[in-house]
């Protein structure tokens, strides 16, 4: 868990990660959740790690990979293997079968390699890199969309318990007009006017009620759980400090693609260093020993860029015979040698290309740095002006909805007027609306500063 430190600098809230009464979900991958009508953040988050589709297939590309070092690796693993041979000759002058049956028992090993990596090995370990920072990046991605539809769905809760309470407002003042007009001491249109505002918060409960719906149906998905089951998410939006200073060091350090480009680098030194051993002797050696039965060799080779050296022993398990009839030890050498002195400069230009590239990629980390350092910076911004937005439009809709009740009064003992009275009808209405879009969008531009941020819980 990250833990940001208290500042007296200016602080920003979020709604932030809220651990309540949390019951871990541990379990294996066939169980189905016990209870989905009653989910908490950490929860939700903890079955979306487990069991989020995409997640799974990303952590099955790791596997794959792994899998894949096996079988690179096995090249420096013993190899042991039984051959069994049946010759026969017959010719029709002497008339019988001249046969001979052998078998061997084989061991062979690659002792150890030197020079520059081997191709295998600088493959894998780029399709290592990708996978890992592939996973990594998907679970930033899909636990800052649960933390942020988790808390969308808990603020239209509270949407629609706002939006009820107004829409009991509003019936009490129906119910008051209809009886003005039935003691015609009210108009018609009073009458119309207050049922559009109940009909007007009808609609827009039944419009929350449906976005939180579909919100439901993706937490459910986010989470692999089956989407036409009923959730109730349960918390309530606490907050959260984290100073931009400290955003920007955590976004930094926890970004997947300046990891991702750090060790590009790091791959393009190795390759710089490496172009020395271009130079390098060519050295192909084959010595062994034999005595009949038994036989035992080395070898060094060389194999793209890399030298390897070699072991190969063999027992026969039944005699074979020699071609002069004789078991005597006999042992045999080759050492062949190819000593590069001048290859027309190819050495210098790729030296002097693979430096190129080097100070490419660092001058491109340096910018993907100030890239993302913006990035965050901007999002931090972002969300501060939504968080004062936020507390403006409230006091807005409060003095909007005040100066309605005062117009419905005037317009009752008959001050007002009817054009006044629509005007701050629909102001109110208006700022009501863009109250509650406020609101989400604070939440979202939380969630994609914690998705800069790499924030996990």
């Amino acid at each position: 868990m990250l833990t940001l430190a208290a500042s007296k600098k200016r602080l920003t809230t979020l709604i932030p990660v809220s651990f309540l009464a949390a019951a871990t979900l541990v379990g294996a991958e066939s169980e189905s959740m016990a209870e989905t009508d009653s989910l908490d953040l950490q929860r939700c988050l903890d079955t979306a790690m487990s069991r989020n589709r995409e997640l799974i297939q990303a952590r099955e590309r790791v596997e794959e990979v792994e899998g894949d070092r096996v079988v690179v690796r096995s090249r420096l693993m013993p190899n042991v293997q039984l051959t069994a041979s049946y010759d026969a000759l017959r010719t029709e002058r002497l008339g019988d079968t001249q046969d001979n049956l052998g078998s061997e028992l084989l061991l062979q090993q690659r002792l150890f390699e030197f020079g520059p990596d081997a191709a295998s090995e600088i493959a894998l370990r780029s399709d290592l890199r990708n996978a890992v920072f592939d996973y990594q990046d998907k679970v930033y991605e899909i636990i800052s969309r649960v933390w942020e539809v988790f808390h969308l769905i808990l603020l239209q809760d509270q949407q629609i318990a706002l939006r009820r309470t107004s829409k009991a407002a509003f019936e009490v003042l129906l119910a008051r007009q209809v009886a003005r007009y039935d003691r015609q001491m009210a108009s018609e249109e009073d009458k119309l006017l207050a049922e559009l505002n109940v009909l007007e918060e009808e609609l827009a409960i039944n419009g929350i009620i449906r976005k939180q719906l579909r919100n439901k149906m993706e937490l459910m998905r986010l989470i692999g759980q089956p989407i036409g089951s009923g959730p109730h998410p349960r918390g309530s939006l606490a907050v959260f400090q984290v100073e931009e200073e400290e955003a920007v060091r955590v976004a930094v350090g926890r970004n997947v693609q300046i990891s991702l480009n750090e060790q590009l680098v790091d791959e393009q030194r190795r390759i710089l260093r490496e172009i020395g051993w271009e130079y390098a002797p060519d050295l192909a050696v084959d010595a062994g020993l034999e005595d009949g039965r038994r036989r035992a060799g080395v070898s060094m080779d060389r194999e793209g860029s890399t030298w390897g050296v070699n072991m190969e022993t063999g027992l026969a398990l039944s005699e074979q015979e020699t071609p002069d009839g004789s078991d005597e030890a006999t042992w045999s050498a080759r050492v062949q040698a190819r000593i590069p002195i001048f290859e027309g400069g190819a050495r210098l230009g790729r030296e002097a290309l693979e430096r190129a590239r080097l100070r490419r990629l660092q001058t491109q980390l340096r910018d993907l740095r100030a890239g993302v350092e913006l990035q965050v910076r901007q999002s931090y911004q972002a969300m501060l002006e939504a968080g004062e937005n936020l507390e403006l439009q409230e006091q807005s809709v409060r003095i909007v909805r005040r100066r309605l009740e005062i117009a419905q009064k005037l317009r009752d003992v008959g001050q007002g007027n009817d054009a006044q009275l629509e005007q701050v009808r629909t102001q109110f209405f208006s700022a009501q609306d863009a109250l509650f879009r406020n609101q989400e969008i604070y939440i979202s531009s939380q969630a994609q500063l914690r998705r800069q941020m790499g924030y996990l819980e």
